[in-house]
């Protein structure tokens, strides 16, 4: 199998570190594991189920979303979020996997 580099163009390679890099924080890859499990949850749905401060859970859902990880839509007066990159779930069963292993 080639490198990496050789198989995918570096302005590729830059925004897959730049997506690895925002979720590496586990309460992120939290948000996005349970975002996988649900078609939209509101920010006191993921609070909750997290077990999270509300203001926490904002400050990272915010991150997600200005790095396009995460779609928000109003509704009323909530705003649900979902993924924007479900194909990050893979990734996420990857990292599970790869944790097995070590």
């Amino acid at each position: 199998m080639k490198p990496l580099l050789a198989r995918v163009e570096s302005k590729k390679v830059d925004k897959a570190a730049a997506i690895l890099k925002v979720l590496a924080h586990p309460k992120r890859l939290a948000i996005v594991d349970l975002l996988g499990k649900e078609d939209k949850m509101t920010v006191t749905e993921i609070y909750r189920s997290l077990d999270l401060p509300q203001a926490i859970a904002s400050q990272h859902l915010i991150t997600l979303k200005d790095r396009g990880i995460l779609s928000s839509l109003k509704v009323g007066t909530k705003i649900y979020y979902s993924l924007s990159i479900p194909k990050l779930l893979d990734v996420i069963d990857s990292l599970e996997e790869c944790c097995e292993s070590i």
